[in-house]
């Protein structure tokens, strides 16, 4: 199943819209087809003689993929309740194709050789977009994106510093955000491997997406890589921190925040003026909009009693129901945040089960990093790095929902900790043998005397 898996791996990180074919129903793409493929490959594989499925039971992993599981039948539930069936449907759709996607690598990598091997492909396509992204902005020609739009105040062909990075993506911010994940790769590759000039290249490719992410503009992106860099490089430091040094640190962080507000008063307008309260609608800024967005978001999520308004609803409900207004310039309804997202379209309980499940992985890999040897403790540091920058990147994209490529890299976190979790329990029996082992030959050997 390795060639099958890097099909699926390659296939949506070198971009799904090469080789795209329409329908009426939706897009075909490499990635779907496989993906789609995936629950009838399973089953094939279970009903034949002698063949079974493994699901590891002492596994961080699997709980993982059960809380997503659940999550996708809540999701799946809320069709009892969505008044707009469309979009009801094309979620369903897009959320059962990431799913598939998560099964397919925790059901079929079982051991740490495939699954660098897979990380590989990642990265060899990824780069690939990574090299399309610098020729646009060194040739200023665009294969995919909307130049006009892209181009806002037309100045790319006079001012080639202000060029964008798109590649295959609807938005920079989109396209961001894949190379936030792209930063993990790099490093992973970079401690797996072996030699020196490999690790140059994978620096140089490092340095070469943070500065992607610079050109692209997209300032949330932008503090996601400082905020990465810093906690990886936290992983290099042991710090014996004990409550009172926590405490202390949370004090000079309060006394800063006041510090700085007294100094400068003009932040607490810069704060206030996020909430509209009335007033003309072509002075509402972008982050205005955004704040009226999930303030309704949170409006609609009282009105279900925290059922939600259900899966692919919310834009449904911002045109008919909203009680802030998202229309500036142009009328928005997508919320922008992902969290917000599965809170207002899936309900509470979908919402804290994502969270369970989000949580269990941000532990375990914070666990292996400080249980693991080398390479493996790094990468589990590199993800977990990554997964706590996710939570802010992914408010910078439009919807997640439609982001494939986040489904399948959250797949190749799970079945990292997959394999890790396994290696750890088979050499947890190997230990208990061994000594139960010698505590017999102890025995043989007094009785012999």
């Amino acid at each position: 199943m390795y060639l099958y898996l890097l099909i699926l791996v390659c296939s949506i990180f070198l971009g799904t819209e090469i080789l795209a074919i329409p329908t009426p129903v939706a897009q075909l793409t490499i990635y779907r087809l496989f993906a789609l493929s995936t629950i009838p490959l399973l089953v094939y594989q279970v009903t034949r003689a002698r063949q079974q499925l493994k699901i590891a039971t002492a596994n961080t992993a699997t709980n993982v993929l059960v809380c997503f599981l659940i999550w996708w039948f809540l999701a799946f539930s809320s069709v009892l309740w969505a008044t707009n069936l469309k979009g009801w449907f094309q979620h369903l759709f897009l959320m059962s194709i990431g799913m598939s996607s998560i099964i397919a690598l925790y059901a079929w990598v079982n051991d740490l050789r495939m699954w660098k091997r897979l990380i590989t492909g990642a990265w060899v396509s990824v780069t690939g977009l990574v090299i399309w992204g610098y020729f646009e902005i060194v040739t200023n020609i665009y294969l995919f994106a909307n130049v006009a739009k892209l181009d806002k105040y037309r100045t790319f062909s006079s001012q080639p510093m202000t060029r964008i990075p798109i590649t295959t993506f609807e938005n920079q911010n989109d396209f961001a955000t894949l190379l936030l994940a792209y930063l993990a790769l790099c490093l992973i590759m970079y401690y797996f491997s072996q030699s020196n000039w490999h690790r140059i290249l994978y620096a140089t490719s490092f340095l070469a997406a943070s500065y992607l992410v610079y050109r692209s503009g997209s300032r949330l992106s932008l503090i996601c890589l400082l905020l990465f860099l810093g906690l990886h490089t936290l992983s290099y430091i042991r710090l014996d921190l004990k409550a009172k040094h926590y405490g202390a640190g949370i004090a000079i962080g309060l006394a800063g925040v006041f510090s700085l507000v007294m100094m400068r008063p003009s932040l607490i307008n810069k704060v206030t003026s996020l909430f509209y309260f009335g007033g003309h609608l072509n002075e509402l800024s972008g982050d205005t909009i955004r704040m009226n967005l999930w303030r309704n978001g949170l409006i609609f999520l009282g009105q279900t009693a925290g059922f939600g308004v259900g899966l692919g609803n919310i834009e449904h409900w911002m045109l008919e129901n909203a009680f802030w207004t998202t229309n500036g310039q142009q009328l928005i309804t997508n919320m922008h945040n992902w969290w917000l997202e599965i809170l207002v379209g899936h309900g509470l309980l979908a919402f804290f089960v994502y969270v369970l499940a989000y949580s269990l992985l941000l532990i375990r890999l914070l666990q292996i990093a400080n249980q693991s040897s080398h390479a493996v403790g790094r990468t589990a540091h590199a993800l977990y790095s990554f997964m706590v920058i996710f939570i802010f990147a992914s408010i910078t994209s439009a919807n997640n929902m439609l982001i494939e490529w986040h489904w399948l890299f959250f797949g190749l976190i799970i079945s990292f900790v997959k394999v890790c979790d396994a290696r750890q329990n088979q050499a947890k029996k190997k230990a208990r043998f061994n000594k139960s082992k010698d505590s017999l030959n102890y025995l043989k050997e007094k009785v012999y005397r």
